[in-house]
């Protein structure tokens, strides 16, 4: 699927750009089958509340994913983002992620996340989270002390601890070592489950099968790893993002992604690399150059807590007027301070040969966040019926052209948990469907090229240099031209669809293996976070253009869409825009019918 990134209202200079085609994967031949009311694909923070939530209204629940103790969520170190402390106030908490997103976020959603956070940490809290809810941390673009955190800088990892404890607890099925590979339409162009595959032990060989459902949440978000430097594990590969752009939904802002300042800097090291929390400077670390001076004296009334954006920007100024890296100087801090209030971050320097107590740490931006994804509601409804977006994967209008600090895992929490009731009330209000396809389920998606895992590594190094911190248009045409050329996986036409016999052994099956998908999503993200990068004439929140260093009077979003013989990128009008309907829909109904 090729297609063109098109011009904005007022002349985005993308016009007439051709893009690369959108690879499908290769052939795929199907070798089992599961059945559940609602899937869903991702054991973070936002895909477990969700399994959770719909379960406890009796739904048949099946989570699917390739590592359940894995993912981003373990690692997040900062905190949940919630007006709780003396003085502050949710319309303190929305103004300031409005201020970060930079004219972009959906006011209204800004409102309703910020209120809903407080109750969603009292939840998280209520089913056993260790969450220290006095001390609270100050972050880059918060106002006030408002983030909640958990053994200082391991929130994530307690907040994943509770959940799988809630999750073991619970009826929801789960299939562990396994990926999604693409989403089963009916007739009527709605979701009606997925096509997935269970890893081997040899952690590449795919055998895959299909799991029809009611509605599928895709909760797997992330791609980090499309760049050569990232915080994101080996597994953001922009699944849910690929899945959902071959799947035709439409898609929003994909060219914000949120760069973190400080990811520990290692010349020879590339892909997934430590972060340092942003809360150290919180607690009075400071960006140094080489020369040992302020990197953001003078430069933005926060200094050292601007949002990430603006600092990614500073440093990224520095580092290509010659310097390798920055620093971070947390000496002044202390022993105490650094090996009892940040001990992940002291480990993970420690390991890498740098003592934070005594020497400064070697600091560069690295890919962290995707602000934007698939366009999605609160609710998680997508403009697909039967698919729903939490997450990473999601863009809801909280987060517009930048993510505030911590706003993260409280928005995967929220936003998990409200979808996770929506399928569960909508299926207990309707008649369960029977065991089996829904109507016309069993057309498998159209089978493609792929891209051969043997391009990955100059791909990511492309995209830092062409789409990293700071970007323009020359650069996004020849990384569309790199694009273009990328090496096919090889392909063939769809065979027809065998399914076992009851009873049958699974076995391996002709069809891509696990590099084979991830190149070929990191692809499909590549090509809409850099079309979208070149549509977008303006520098805005995480976007920066060096050619066009302004923004522009209207805010506008940027929507991309593929069908089957083109990929479209558009400027649409300003925030505030609904979300659309379409609740999860039963054989035969269309969008925004009940189950």
């Amino acid at each position: 699927m090729s297609g063109r990134a098109g011009r904005g209202p007022d002349g985005a200079d993308g016009a007439d750009v051709r893009l690369p085609a959108i690879r499908r994967l290769p052939v795929i031949e199907p070798r089992w089958e599961r059945d559940a009311d609602v899937v869903v694909a991702g054991s973070g923070a936002a895909g477990i509340a969700a399994a959770l939530a719909a379960a406890a209204h009796g739904g048949r629940v099946l989570l699917l994913t390739e590592d359940l103790g894995g993912g981003a969520t373990p690692l997040a170190q900062g905190g949940l983002a919630a007006a709780v402390g003396p003085g502050d106030t949710a319309a303190r908490h929305a103004r300031d992620t409005r201020v970060a997103g930079a004219g972009l976020c959906d006011p209204d959603v800004v409102a309703a996340l910020a209120a809903a956070a407080p109750a969603e940490i009292s939840r998280l809290a209520g089913i056993g989270a260790r969450l220290d809810r006095t001390a609270l941390r100050l972050e880059g673009g918060h106002s006030r002390r408002r983030i909640v955190h958990s053994g200082d800088d391991a929130t994530g990892a307690e907040v994943h601890r509770v959940l799988r404890r809630a999750l073991g607890a619970s009826p929801v099925g789960i299939l562990d070592g396994a990926v999604a590979l693409d989403l089963l339409l009916d007739d009527d162009g709605a979701a009606r489950g997925l096509l997935a595959a269970t890893i081997a032990a040899d952690g590449t060989t795919l055998t895959a099968g299909t799991i029809t459902a009611r509605a599928v949440v895709l909760a797997a978000g992330g791609f980090g790893q499309a760049f050569a430097t990232t915080t994101n594990p080996a597994g953001a590969t922009g699944d849910g993002l690929a899945i959902a752009a071959r799947a035709g939904a439409e898609l929003r802002d994909p060219e914000f992604v949120q760069f973190h300042p400080t990811v520990l800097w290692d010349a020879a090291a590339s892909g997934q690399r430590p972060l340092i929390t942003e809360a150290l400077r919180g607690a009075g670390a400071v960006l140094l150059d080489t020369a040992g001076r302020p990197v953001m004296a003078g430069r933005h009334p926060l200094g050292d807590l601007a949002p990430r954006d603006v600092v990614s920007a500073v440093m990224q100024e520095r580092l290509d007027a010659g310097d390798r890296h920055l620093w971070l100087d947390a000496t002044a801090l202390g022993r105490d301070a650094l090996e009892r209030g940040f001990p992940t971050v002291t480990a993970a320097c420690r390991r890498h040969g740098i003592d934070p107590v005594t020497q400064p740490i070697p600091v560069a931006p690295g890919a962290h966040y995707a602000c934007g994804g698939i366009r999605a509601g609160l609710d998680g409804r997508t403009t697909v019926p039967g698919l729903y977006a939490i997450g990473e994967v999601a863009s809801t209008g909280v987060h517009g052209a930048n993510r505030l600090a911590s706003n993260s895992v409280t928005e995967a929490l929220i936003t998990g948990h409200r979808t996770g009731n929506l399928l569960g009330h909508s299926l207990a209000a309707g008649a369960r469907p029977r065991a089996g396809t829904p109507r016309g389920a069993r057309s498998l998606p159209p089978a493609g090229t792929g891209v051969s895992a043997a391009g990955r590594g100059a791909l990511a190094l492309a995209m830092s240099l062409h789409a990293g911190v700071i970007r323009d248009r020359d650069g996004l045409e020849r990384l569309l031209t790199t694009l273009e050329r990328a090496p096919d996986a090889g392909g063939a036409e769809s065979p027809p669809v065998q399914y076992l016999k009851t009873g049958e052994a699974p076995q391996p099956a002709r069809g891509p293996d696990l590099e084979t998908v991830r190149a070929t999503n990191l692809h499909t993200v590549s090509v809409l976070v850099a079309g979208a990068a070149l549509a977008r004439a303006e520098s805005r929140g995480c976007h920066r253009r060096r050619d066009a260093p302004g923004a522009r009077a209207r805010a506008h979003h940027t929507l991309a869409r593929c069908d089957e013989a083109r990929l479209g990128v558009w400027l649409d009008a300003a925030p505030g825009r609904p979300a659309v309907a379409g609740a999860v829909t039963g054989a035969g109904a269309r969008c925004g019918a009940a189950p």
